[in-house]
């Protein structure tokens, strides 16, 4: 790490208890202009850490600290209300409101290792989803819908951005929901969101670019939750 670099850097505390990074005397902006402010001092320092590794390193995932506090300050921030109903809409075309109707053995995988998740759903949200075997798109009752909104409505822009994310990774607002509210972890979470493409390498094998591309998802999947973790961490 270049010290005099680091030097320039400077994290500071605001009345209203935000941290913000200065350099050279000027805040850190996000693309849109707007100055970057972060919830918890842990991922303002894991921001700052971000902004100075990639000067030297490539990432090594599609995702990171500073593009979900980036979604979340110039996007979220100014639709949130937006942003909560499609979160809440993806409850419709939930991965795991679907079940194969062709691979026996699969269902019964899907089965094993979806249903606790369902019911974590309706014990601790009171939502009970609606489950098939076919593609066709089963409208969930509208009282589902209005839990769910109950509950992501308590989340910030920075947790938000997060849960966003992860059900754009994972195809599933309910596996997304499991992870950040820390039901199940990030290899679980990845698991459980790629279950079919693993099962079907299992049995005709996988190659080294499925490999690494399934490899840089689940990477993916740890990052969001490691973001997450931090924003909470006062």
């Amino acid at each position: 790490m270049d010290i005099q670099l680091v030097k320039k850097y400077k994290i500071i505390k605001n009345n209203n208890d935000f941290y913000k990074i200065v350099f050279n005397n000027k805040h850190i902006k996000t693309p849109l202009g707007n100055i970057v402010k972060f919830p918890s001092l842990k991922i303002a320092k894991i921001f700052l850490k971000k902004i100075i590794d990639s000067n030297k390193n490539k990432s090594k995932t599609t995702v990171s600290e500073i593009k979900l506090v980036y979604t979340a300050i110039d996007k979220i921030a100014l639709s949130k209300s937006n942003y909560i109903h499609n979160i809440v809409m993806n409850l419709q075309t939930d991965l795991i409101c679907f079940f194969s109707s062709e691979q026996k053995s699969l269902y019964l995988k899907q089965r094993k290792l979806w249903l606790p998740l369902i019911k974590w759903m309706k014990d601790i949200y009171k939502v009970e989803i609606i489950c098939s075997s076919s593609f066709k798109v089963h409208i969930q009752p509208k009282h589902n819908m209005e839990r769910i909104k109950k509950v992501i409505k308590k989340y910030n822009i920075y947790e938000l951005s997060a849960l966003y994310t992860l059900i754009g990774i994972t195809n599933s607002l309910v596996i997304s929901l499991a992870l950040l509210e820390s039901k199940i972890s990030y290899k679980k979470a990845f698991e459980l969101s790629f279950l079919e493409e693993l099962y079907q390498a299992s049995i005709w094998g996988k190659d080294r670019e499925a490999f690494e591309r399934l490899n840089s998802i689940k990477l993916d999947i740890k990052c969001v939750k490691d973001y997450f973790d931090a924003v909470n961490n006062q």
